[in-house]
């Protein structure tokens, strides 16, 4: 008898399709196995763990509750601290990235460091711009992910490039921005007290009545959005666009924890979960790319290598951590710095259109 070909436009031969590329190594980063835990998969595994590190929180006593609780942000906050350190292989251990953006790396360092240690006001700014700036930053990585992904499938690094940054960026702040976070950080803007800034300042309480409207026209964008990219994907695919089950895992992986965690979870939980899955992503992708150069940096192999590079992020992110505790400016300044640094550098030092990943 003979057997029946699968329909690859079917139901069941789509997801076979999926789950093919899904195995393939030639379209992950670095392997199925890897990516799955450590790129597209990690947005859901970390907020598994958070979830089963608070639902096991509630069985302890009330004391002892609020420690786990605290544990589990002091832990989130220094992974973030941690990977912000992260990029530095890249941006300085690279020489051709280096050669590349010389100016950007030596000068803008310097005079960024040098304004937030002298003026309050800088100070300020650049404290509440590293808060919204965060934002930004964290949907790029989901952004660059599919970009990477296209480029694995064999796909024009430039085709669908608008339709996945809208969705990407959506995606992460249309939750934020309908759920019980936004107030937390539109707090940022009360630091403008500090430096006689009041009208800026009372931002957040002027806002907060409001909150509730600016939540119904986030969700619109949202729905909007992902109703705009279907749209786009649908008429590419026609003219003969295949889209990577990576890319597609990564979008709805990211997609689903944001609105998951930022729409309808507390705070904390939201904070822990997002904060690690981003750090964890970060990691794993300087050590893939430049993994080779601090092997030769540390003249370590490379088990050791990583240990270092890993320990020095962490060590740094400690320090973070204590100058955030203590929030005295001329101690945090340097970590801020390190953060909107951080954010611009990831701008230009990885590119998928010059094929730098």
């Amino acid at each position: 008898m003979a057997t029946q070909a699968v329909n690859p436009t079917s139901s069941g031969g789509m997801w076979s399709r999926l789950r093919s590329d899904l195995a393939d190594p030639s379209r992950s980063i670095a392997g199925p196995l890897f990516d799955a835990v450590l790129f597209w998969g990690c947005p859901l595994l970390a907020m598994g763990l958070v979830a089963v590190w608070l639902g096991l929180a509630i069985f302890l006593p009330a004391d002892q509750q609020s420690r786990a609780i605290g544990v589990l942000g002091i832990a989130s906050a220094v992974i973030t601290y941690a990977h912000l350190v992260a990029v530095v292989p890249r941006a300085y251990g690279n020489r051709e990235v280096f050669a590349q953006n010389r100016i950007r790396l030596t000068l803008v360092p310097l005079l960024l460091l040098a304004a937030l240690l002298l003026s309050p006001a800088c100070f300020v700014i650049g404290t509440v711009l590293s808060v919204f700036w965060d934002i930004h930053h964290s949907a790029m990585q989901n952004f660059g992910l599919s970009r990477i992904y296209d480029l694995r499938a064999g796909n024009n690094p430039q085709e669908l490039r608008w339709s996945d940054l809208r969705l990407n960026w959506m995606l992460y702040v249309g939750p934020l921005a309908a759920g019980a976070s936004l107030p937390l950080h539109l707090q940022a803007f009360g630091q403008f007290s500090q430096v006689g800034w009041r009208e800026i300042a009372s931002l957040p309480g002027v806002l907060q009545s409001d909150i509730g409207l600016i939540g119904k026209l986030a969700i619109a964008a949202w729905l909007g959005t992902i109703g705009w990219s279907l749209l786009d994907y649908r008429k590419a695919m026609r003219g003969g666009y295949r889209m990577p089950a990576h890319k597609l895992a990564n979008i709805a992986s990211s997609g689903l924890v944001s609105l998951i965690a930022w729409g309808f979870c507390s705070p904390p939980f939201a904070l822990a979960a997002i904060n690690i899955y981003h750090a964890v992503q970060y990691f794993a992708l300087v050590w893939i790319k430049e993994g080779r150069t601090m092997q030769g940096i540390f003249g370590l192999p490379p088990r050791r290598a990583f240990d270092v590079f890993i320990g020095l992020c962490f060590i740094a992110a400690l320090a973070y951590q204590f100058a955030a505790t203590v929030n005295i400016q001329w101690l945090l300044a340097p970590f801020i710095a390190c953060s909107l640094l951080h954010f611009w550098f990831d701008g230009f030092v990885w590119s998928v259109r010059k094929r730098q990943v």
